[in-house]
């Protein structure tokens, strides 16, 4: 009993990184948005309007066989594409345009077009990222800005342009993150 509390601490601590990006081939470069430490069977999203190109999953433990899903829109919508990791620490979609990502264990089964569960969808399964990065590196806060209720439409808008921390309303200089 003690070996298996030991062994679901160790699986629930570990968290997978996903990267929602406007440029394709899981390329940065083109701005985009960050799901830190994210848990399986949840789906990140920005909103109903924005698609990604491509789509990435970095930090996965290599003992883990991730099942990583990439999300047609809107939002957190049928998987259009699904690979597993097989033991690699990052793995790439670029067959977007994406509404979202999220991944599950491979004792699931998952086939391709299927939601990732049949129940009712709830705003829990569906989750906001964490950051939005520019495509000049500039990172911000991005649930602080929702918990702030400001215009993320338009926040949006000027980080899918490509745009720099130079184009960003001053509204949203609070919530820039130092590196």
């Amino acid at each position: 009993m003690k070996f298996l509390a030991l062994s679901l601490l160790a699986t629930s601590a570990a968290a997978i990184d996903l990267h929602l990006e406007f440029a394709g081939g899981c390329s940065t470069s083109g701005g985009g948005y960050i799901c830190y430490n994210w848990n399986p069977d949840s789906c990140c999203s920005v909103n109903a309007g924005t698609f990604f190109n491509s789509g990435s999953f970095r930090a996965i433990p290599p003992q883990w066989n991730i099942q990583a899903r990439g999300h047609a829109p809107p939002r957190c919508g049928t998987i259009r594409q699904q690979e597993d990791s097989r033991g690699r620490t990052y793995v790439c979609l670029g067959n977007g345009p994406f509404g979202g990502l999220g991944y599950g264990f491979n004792n699931r089964k998952m086939i391709r077009g299927a939601t990732v569960e049949e129940k009712e969808e709830t705003e829990t399964e569906c989750v906001q990222p964490n950051v939005m990065y520019l495509a000049d590196g500039t990172q911000y806060n991005y649930t602080a800005i929702v918990e702030a209720k400001l215009d993320t439409v338009e926040l949006n808008e000027i980080a899918k342009a490509g745009a720099s921390a130079a184009d960003i309303p001053e509204s949203f200089e609070a919530f820039k993150i130092v590196q």
